[in-house]
């Protein structure tokens, strides 16, 4: 019998593409699976159109917006209820997936060594660039999608190994979930997926890339690609996400790394450089006041983010050796960091 997957879909205020993330979803040929849609506080009908529309779906409907890792918990939690839940599968609700998707996805974690496996996301209004092909760690505890930008040239074809999924469209084996948790509800929103993903490495799992199971894409569809929240969100987590995962020789070697990235970003930005695709890009001055506190609210939680790294050494099986060859196999160099 094939494993059963949840797909847990969380939703804010997004009814013009909730319908047809939903459709989508629900033509899929492998056929033991269920939908999760957790909604969280939207005021525009999404809650109706789901139970109107999509009686087959469980509806979780939340008071207010949560944002994305508690959000998203709250539908993991639902699907972890189910005894016979092998899988839970997070997906946006600004995509479109293709029918073989969820299928593609569980044949690639067959091999019980998997914890993840990861979707081929393009972009849904430029179907032949990629968003992301699984997620490239840094040595300073931030992430970058593989693949980002490019165009969709067969150069993503193989099933490989990556570090781990975009959670805009991925597995996660219950397994390793019961083991090492799921998102950290401290991160809010942005690189609570890197986070989880370490979590999952460093437990002894490993991570799959499923090339033909393809999303598309709305980009940023929940929120500006540029918002200055963002930013801040970014800057934070990642110091959280650095002092919670890595290694301690690591921790101290992406001060450095950090420094040289955000110089040539400061650069760009004191120039009065903007990304073309998105003229709402930051300022110099916003970027600038956003990374400050980000990082003072970071340090400001770094007794915290001490306390689960000690917690997170009861289920480590990795050394830092080890890591150390993730940041080579899967790391990005600075030059290599996208300019947007």
């Amino acid at each position: 019998m094939d494993p059963l997957a949840y797909v847990v879909i969380l939703n804010w205020n997004r009814r013009e593409y909730l319908r047809d993330c939903l459709r989508a979803a629900f033509d899929q040929t492998y056929a033991r699976f269920r939908v999760i849609v957790v909604d969280n506080g939207s005021t525009d009908g999404s809650a109706a159109l789901v139970r109107d529309e999509f009686p087959e779906a469980r509806l979780v409907e939340l008071p207010e917006n949560l944002h994305f890792a508690r959000g998203s918990n709250a539908g993991f939690e639902a699907a972890m209820q189910d005894r016979e839940c092998a899988h839970v599968v997070a997906l946006n609700n600004d995509t479109r997936v293709d029918p073989e998707w969820l299928s593609e996805l569980v044949r690639a974690a067959r091999d019980p060594r998997i914890g993840t496996a990861s979707s081929k996301l393009l972009f849904m209004d430029r179907p032949k660039v990629i968003n992301s092909a699984g997620i490239c760690a840094t040595r300073d505890g931030a992430g970058v999608d593989r693949g980002w930008n490019e165009a969709d040239e067969g150069q993503f074809d193989e099933a490989v190994d990556v570090f781990g999924p975009s959670g805009g469209a991925a597995l996660y084996r219950r397994e390793a979930l019961g083991t090492v948790g799921i998102y950290d509800p401290d991160f809010v929103a942005y690189y609570e997926d890197l986070d989880l993903a370490w979590r999952i490495r460093l437990a002894g799992w490993e991570a799959r890339f499923a090339p033909r199971s393809v999303v598309y894409h709305k980009y940023s569809g929940s929120s500006s690609p540029r918002a200055i929240w963002k930013t801040y969100q970014g800057e934070r987590n990642r110091i959280w996400n650095l002092v919670q995962n890595y290694p301690m020789r690591y921790v101290l070697a992406g001060i450095p790394w950090n420094a040289t990235r955000i110089m040539a970003a400061v650069l760009r930005r004191s120039t009065g450089w903007r990304p073309p695709a998105h003229q709402d890009s930051p300022t110099f001055s916003e970027y600038a006041d956003a990374v400050i506190r980000a990082r003072l609210d970071a340090y400001a939680g770094l007794r915290r983010a001490f306390a689960k790294r000690r917690q997170r050494a009861t289920y480590r099986r990795v050394d830092a050796p080890t890591v150390g060859q993730w940041l080579k196999k899967y790391g990005v160099p600075v030059k290599d960091m996208p300019a947007d």
